[in-house]
Order: structure tokens, then sequence, then C-alpha cells
């Protein structure tokens, strides 16, 4: 019984398991998702709008 476990258990490389391919894409996705955020808050800014007082209406 214990054979079976230790064949099945090879000395693999790292980027060969797949949890660690999981625990990598969690931050990469977060990542991925605030560059799309500041993408869509460029994309959809409002106008800057300059107020005018009372003042500088007069001298127009």
């Amino acid at each position: 019984m214990n054979t079976t476990k230790q064949k099945n258990n090879k000395n693999l490389p790292w980027y060969k398991y797949p949890w660690v391919w999981f625990m990598i894409s969690l931050p990469a996705s977060a990542v991925v998702a605030g560059l799309y955020t500041v993408y869509i808050a460029q994309q959809n800014a409002p106008q800057v709008i300059a107020k005018q007082n009372k003042f500088q209406i007069e001298k127009d």
C-alpha cells in the first residue's frame, strides 16, 4: 500500500501542480479587474465644468 502512494507522489516541478496555478490566478484576476476598472473610469470620466461667480459673468 505504501508503494502505490510513493509511486503516485512523484517529485514534480512546482508548475505541474494545479493548486499552484489556482493560487496564482486569484491575485492575477484581481489585478486584471483593477486595470479594467481604471480603463472604464478613464473612458467615462465626467466633464469638468468651470464655475463662474457673478463678478466673472458681469465682466463678459
